[in-house]
């Protein structure tokens, strides 16, 4: 269920983040509201969509409603990312966030520790497809074995997070009645 939108006031109008998007429609950034307006004022951006409820932001000779997302007019380019994939070297943290702090294993909620599917002690590694979110209780029962060996299957097949695609997507659920 989406939050209520925060009541933005003349004091707290510069707390807010916008949205920026690339020429191409890619997501870019996220910056300051006061930022987002000089984009605007300076007509190096366009507004698509508005903060809600609305709120203009004046000056003596300017009165700008408060944006949402914006578009550069023109492509800022930026450096590739690197790749990631199933094989990359995985955090502790990220591999908690991914699985939503759920036991890869029983699927209870407040999972605090993380498992090597393929166990350290035969040679698995930190990598995405290798770990997953454990509670303590599963974890000290699957102990060094495999999820064949212990009985215990994963319900679901651990991957690397998408978070870029995800939030790509988003922007474009949001603009598309917009446009």
């Amino acid at each position: 269920m989406p939050r209520p939108p925060t009541a933005i006031t003349t004091r707290t109008w510069m707390n807010a983040h916008v949205r920026v998007l690339n020429a191409t429609y890619e997501d870019f950034d996220l910056v300051p509201a006061a930022r987002a307006v000089v984009l605007l004022v300076e007509d190096l951006a366009l507004t698509l969509v508005e903060h809600s409820p609305r709120f203009v932001v004046r000056s003596q000779h300017v009165a700008i409603p408060l944006p949402r997302t914006i578009q550069l007019f023109e492509y800022v380019h930026t450096p590739p990312r690197p790749t990631i994939d199933d094989d990359t070297r995985a955090s502790f943290a990220g591999v908690l966030a991914r699985d939503h702090y759920r036991c890869a294993y029983c699927g209870v909620a407040g999972a605090t520790t993380v498992d090597h599917v393929y166990p350290r002690s035969r040679g698995g590694n930190n990598s995405w497809s290798n770990l997953v979110a454990c509670c303590l209780t599963c974890n000290n029962a699957k102990s060094d074995q495999t999820p064949e060996e212990s009985g215990m299957p994963l319900l679901w097949v651990p991957r690397t997070p998408r978070t870029d695609r995800k939030r790509q997507h988003t922007i474009w659920r949001e603009l598309t009645p917009h446009l």
